[in-house]
């Protein structure tokens, strides 16, 4: 027996059509009508299906901070937003640079069973910034390295770990901030070290990731090199592309009308290959302290669908692109797509339906989101995982 979705409108990077579906272990089929016999129907029409989405980028603070998030709760909210897939960072508590830490993440979230789940490991041991000798002991499974928000202050390392990264067949995803111009101009601290690592990676051959982009030097730095070499990708944020000018605080910061139009514009020339959002939930008392960072799974793709699709600057299909069927082709996985044999992963959305963004209306454990309040267009509706319904809302299905 399998999961019918019936009378649906059908849309990925490849297609955009009026159908059926049926999922089973895989994606089974795809037709005008599907026999209903002996499967479970769920009706479509007036709806959009798409393949779920994934997140190269977010934070579930587990281990060591459940009380702002943990990969169940993390998983519920990531489903709620229509994704089924989540790369996660590595500051964790303690932080995930080694085999138990990553066994732990990867064993919970296989009991789960909600989401499929990737954990990225640090680059240096502890963050330290110098040693990377605890490589040798990881999984062959981990596909990504990152010290997040530390980042690889030393060029030499940079160099160093690049090399090695691509002799192991490993990827990085960097965060960009030179700590020492923090102190000075938080923009110019993003630009020199996105210039030093786009010649880095160039020379090295390295698989590199650039994590939420924000000027526009850096998404410029990206195109150029972009140009000469296959080995770079990058990721947007939503509040990045949605917020500018605003003082919610976020790292990097929001920045100004002008750096958003210009990652909008590498959005539309095919430079952005994701959007990523960066979730990262803190408690209220984080946010009085200053903590920055938002949470962002279950607006994220409200906010893209209003600012880039309902305004006409993409269609419907480049927005899958940016948040299923590339972040799927960074992380190797057989998602993205609705084709038989890909995995029965799917959205299914009411883009006529609007909502306000409440508290009591949000799946994670935090509520730090300058969107309270807000009126958003576009509802998920249900999602599913692996052929079954995991997310149901309630009011519309």
């Amino acid at each position: 027996m399998g999961l019918l979705i019936e009378g649906a409108r059908l849309v990925d990077p490849d297609i955009d059509i009026c159908g059926d579906i049926l999922f089973g272990e895989n994606i089974e089929e795809i037709a005008r009508k599907i026999p209903r016999s002996g499967h479970n129907v769920v009706d479509g029409s007036g709806m959009v299906l798409m393949p779920a989405f994934i997140d190269l980028h977010a934070h579930f603070r587990d281990p060591g901070f459940p009380e702002k998030e943990d990969l169940e709760s993390g998983a519920r909210a990531a489903l709620a937003g229509g994704y089924t897939a989540v790369n996660l960072m590595a500051n964790t508590n303690p932080i995930c640079d080694n085999a138990d830490v990553y066994g732990y993440v990867m064993e919970k979230a296989e009991t789960l069973d909600l989401i499929h789940i990737e954990q990225v490991v640090a680059v240096t041991k502890g963050f330290d910034g110098a040693t990377t000798e605890h490589w040798d002991e990881l999984p062959q499974r981990v596909r990504f390295l990152s010290d997040d928000g530390n980042g690889i202050q030393s060029s030499e390392l940079m160099y160093r770990v690049m090399r090695k990264a691509t002799e192991r067949g490993l990827g990085l995803m960097l965060h960009e901030e030179d700590s020492g111009l923090s102190k000075i101009d938080y923009r110019l601290a993003e630009d020199v070290m996105t210039l030093r690592d786009v010649y880095l990676a160039e020379h090295s051959g390295c698989r590199v990731h650039f994590s939420h982009v924000s000027t526009e030097a850096s998404i410029e730095a990206v195109r150029r090199a972009k140009r000469r070499v296959s080995n770079i990708t990058c990721e947007v944020t939503p509040h990045h592309i949605s917020m500018a000018d605003s003082d919610y605080r976020v790292n990097p910061p929001i920045r100004t009308r002008r750096d958003a139009a210009a990652l909008i514009d590498a959005i539309l020339d095919g430079t952005v290959d994701a959007i990523a959002t960066d979730h990262a939930p803190h408690s209220d008392e984080d946010k009085r302290r200053g903590a920055p960072g938002m949470i962002g799974l279950e607006t994220a793709f409200s906010t893209c669908y209003e600012v880039l699709v309902q305004s006409g600057i993409i269609s419907l299909q480049r927005l899958v692109e940016l948040m299923s069927s590339n972040p799927a082709r960074i992380l190797g996985l057989n998602k993205g797509y609705l084709k038989k044999g890909m995995d029965a992963d799917a959205v299914l959305v009411d883009l006529e339906a609007k909502r306000v963004v409440t508290g009591e209306s949000l799946h994670s454990k935090s509520s730090n989101t300058p969107l309270l309040g807000r009126e958003l267009p576009a509802a998920i509706v249900g999602t599913i995982r692996a052929g079954k319904l995991l997310y149901r809302n309630e009011g519309r299905l």
